[in-house]
C-alpha cells in the first residue's frame, strides 16, 4: 500500500510543481510584457496539457486500472490513446520553445521552417493515428512494441528541439551584452541538461520501471530553474534600463541649463528627439505649425546644430 501511495504521490507533485512554473511565468510575462516572455509562457502552458493529459493522467489511470484488475493489454492501449491525444499540445509547445529563442535574438521565425515543423508534426498525429486504428491490440505484446516505439520518436524530438535551440543560442549570443549572454547560455544549458535528463529515464524505462515517475517529475518540475534565472535577468535589465533613463535626464537637464532652453522649447525638443515631425509635435502641444517652427530654429540656433540629429545626438 506504501507503495502504491508514493507511486500516486510522484504523479501528483510534478502537477503541483508544473503550474506553480506556469504561475511565476505569467507573473513575469504580465509585468515585463516582452515577446520572448510570452512564447515561453505558451511553452509552459502547452507542455504543461501535454504532461498533465498524456504523461501524469495515463500514470494516473494506470494505477486506477490496475487496482481494479484490468487486463495489462488494456491498461497499455488505454496510455497509448492519451499520449496520442497529447501529440498536438507537445508539438505546439516545442514550437513555442523555439519561438522564445529566436525572440530573445529579435529574429523572425522563417515561414518554410514553421510549414515543414507542422506539417511534420501533422503526419506524426495522423500516422499515429491510423495505426491504432488498424492494429489489433489484443495480441500480446503489439502495444508494449507501440510504447517502445513511442519513447524512441519522443526521445529524437527531444534531442532535436532542444539541441536546435542550444546551436542557435551559441551562435546568436556571439554578439549579445554580458548580462544578456550569461542568462540565454544559462537558460539553454537548463534546457540542454533538461534534454539529457529526460532521454535517459525514458531510455531506462523498461529496465528501471520507478524512472517513468522521475522523468515525469523532471518534465514538469524542472522548469523552475531557469524561470529562476530568467527572474534575475528581467530584475537586472529593468534595473539596468531605469539607470540608463536616469542618466539620460541628468545630461538632458544640463542641456537645458547650459542652452537656456525654455520649458516650450524643452517639450519641442524631447518631441524631436523621439522622432516626432513638425507637423505631429504642432498637434501635440496644440501649437501652430509655424511656432514649432519658430521653436525649432531658435533651439538650433542656442546649440549650434543645424538638423534634428545633431540636436538629439548631443543630447544622447
Amino acid at each position: 500500500m506504501m507503495n502504491e501511495s508514493w507511486s500516486l504521490t510522484l504523479l501528483l507533485v510534478p502537477l503541483v510543481a508544473g503550474a506553480i512554473a506556469i504561475f511565476f511565468t505569467f507573473r513575469l510575462n504580465k509585468r515585463y510584457r516582452i515577446p520572448f516572455v510570452n512564447s515561453y509562457f505558451f511553452y509552459l502552458v502547452f507542455l504543461y496539457i501535454f504532461g498533465t493529459y498524456s504523461l501524469a493522467g495515463s500514470g494516473i489511470l494506470e494505477f486506477l486500472l490496475t487496482r481494479m484488475e484490468v487486463d495489462p493489454e488494456v491498461i497499455h492501449s488505454s496510455r497509448l490513446y492519451a499520449i496520442f491525444l497529447g501529440i498536438p499540445f507537445v508539438g505546439l509547445s516545442h514550437f513555442m520553445f523555439l519561438r522564445s529563442v529566436r525572440e530573445f535574438f529579435n529574429k523572425k521565425q522563417s515561414l518554410l521552417f514553421i510549414i515543414l515543423y507542422f506539417t511534420a508534426i501533422l503526419a506524426a498525429f495522423v500516422l499515429y493515428g491510423i495505426y491504432m486504428v488498424k492494429s489489433n491490440y489484443s495480441a500480446t505484446g503489439t502495444s508494449l512494441d507501440m510504447l517502445s516505439l513511442q519513447r524512441q520518436v519522443f526521445c529524437g524530438f527531444m534531442i532535436f528541439v532542444y539541441l536546435w535551440a542550444f546551436l542557435s543560442i551559441l551562435l546568436w549570443s556571439r554578439k549579445q551584452a554580458s548580462i544578456a549572454k550569461k542568462f540565454i547560455m544559462t537558460f539553454g544549458a537548463s534546457y540542454l541538461l533538461f534534454m539529457l535528463l529526460s532521454v535517459v529515464l525514458i531510455l531506462i524505462q523498461t529496465l528501471y520501471p520507478f524512472s517513468r515517475h522521475l522523468f515525469i517529475l523532471i518534465f514538469l518540475s524542472l522548469h523552475l530553474v531557469p524561470i529562476f534565472f530568467l527572474n534575475l535577468y528581467l530584475d537586472k535589465t529593468s534595473e539596468t534600463e531605469n539607470d540608463q533613463e536616469g542618466d539620460y535626464e541628468t545630461r538632458f537637464s544640463r542641456f537645458v541649463e547650459k542652452h537656456e532652453i525654455s520649458k516650450r522649447e524643452c517639450e519641442v525638443v524631447r518631441l524631436i528627439c523621439q522622432g516626432y515631425s513638425n507637423q505631429e509635435i504642432s498637434d501635440a502641444l496644440f501649437i501652430s505649425l509655424q511656432t514649432v517652427k519658430d521653436h525649432t530654429h531658435r533651439i538650433f540656433v542656442k546649440t549650434g546644430v543645424r538638423n534634428r540629429v545633431q540636436l538629439t545626438n548631443m543630447i544622447r
